[in-house]
């Protein structure tokens, strides 16, 4: 019998509670891959990701010590739809492999893992995965969050807000969506969710 592993996606735009959402699945034993945190690592350590980084966007996205100019990197990618495509065809082969490498170790050990992304529909990451979560949050709220916890003027927040916009179109090719709002409670949906999927890949490793 062929061993397999449900690989579920979990996706949103940004301020909407990805991460949040992943805490409650972590909770329940579920292993978590952020996709975002491990590009950013790789960002870092990677030879082969640091030199086409400079290459293609300077010698200042990296400062003396090695560390990523957050700043300076995300007025080059924001500014233009084309360095942001090309930071993505850059960075996410490589984190591709890498997720793919730490879904090998998670194999005899879970019933499901999760992969937590900011895009997941528009480079097509969807279609590697079994199931997709979207989840929702109303736009005051998604813009009161992240001026909570990032050091960003709220035209910068709108700005990423409006460039997620096809992305968050496409949520509709989802198979779940959560809803992060005053009028839903959150961890009722997680329990259901992680019920479903435990079920789930007991069916599909059996088959």
């Amino acid at each position: 019998m062929k061993i397999k592993i449900m690989q579920v996606g979990i996706t949103g735009g940004i301020g909407a509670g990805k991460s949040y959402i992943c805490r409650l699945f972590k909770v329940l034993g579920v292993p978590i891959y952020n996709a975002d945190n491990s590009a950013k690592m790789l960002m870092v350590e990677d030879p082969e990701i640091i030199d086409l980084v400079k290459s293609n966007f300077g010698a200042e996205s990296y400062f003396p010590n090695g560390y990523l100019n957050k700043k300076y990197l995300a007025n080059q990618i924001f500014s233009s739809k084309e360095k942001l495509e090309k930071m993505n065809e850059i960075v996410h082969p490589r984190v591709k492999q890498h997720y793919d490498d730490w879904v090998k170790i998670q194999l005899l050990k879970n019933a499901y893992v999760i992969k937590e992304a900011a895009l997941m529909f528009t480079n097509e990451q969807y279609k590697s995965l079994d199931k997709v979560i979207v989840v929702r949050a109303p736009y005051e709220d998604r813009i009161k969050r992240v001026l909570s916890r990032d050091n960003r003027p709220q035209h910068q927040i709108e700005e990423i807000i409006d460039k997620q916009r096809q992305e968050e179109e496409l949520s509709t090719l989802a198979d779940f969506v959560i809803n992060n709002d005053e009028k839903h409670l959150i961890v009722p949906q997680v329990i259901e969710l992680h019920k479903s999927f435990v079920t789930l890949n007991t069916l599909v490793t059996k088959s």
